[in-house]
C-alpha cells in the first residue's frame, strides 16, 4: 500500500494519485529521500569542537595565571577578581558542553 504524503490515506500499490485527496500525485520513496538531511555539516562540527577546545584552554590559563597556582604574583584587583570568578567556569564548562555538542552532531 502506498500512503499519501498529504493526507496519509492508504492507496493501492498501483495507484498514481490519492483517492481521498482527489488528484494529489503519489511518489515512490527512494533510499536517498528516507535518509535525514544533516543540519550541521561535519566540517562545521569540527570547527565547533576547535572553538570549544580554545575556550577550555583559555579557561585553564585564567585558572592558573589568575588563580595563584604559580610563583608569579596574583592579580587581585577587585574588578578582575570578580570577572575571574564568573569567566573561569563559564569558559571551562561551556567549552566542555560545546565540545560534547560538536561530537554528538558529528555522530548523528
Amino acid at each position: 500500500m502506498k500512503n499519501c504524503p498529504f493526507c496519509g490515506y492508504a492507496n493501492y500499490d498501483s495507484a498514481n494519485s490519492c483517492r481521498k485527496c482527489e488528484g494529489s500525485f503519489l511518489t515512490q520513496t527512494t533510499a536517498a529521500s528516507q535518509t535525514p538531511a544533516r543540519r550541521i555539516k561535519p566540517s562545521r562540527a569540527k570547527e565547533i569542537r576547535g572553538q570549544a577546545l580554545a575556550m577550555i584552554v583559555i579557561g585553564l590559563l585564567i585558572k592558573v595565571y589568575w588563580g595563584g597556582y604559580g610563583p608569579w604574583p596574583t592579580i587581585d584587583y577587585p574588578v578582575l577578581a570578580t570577572v575571574r570568578v564568573y569567566l573561569e567556569p563559564l569558559l571551562i564548562l561551556g567549552g566542555a558542553v560545546l565540545y560534547t555538542f560538536g561530537l554528538l552532531v558529528n555522530l548523528s
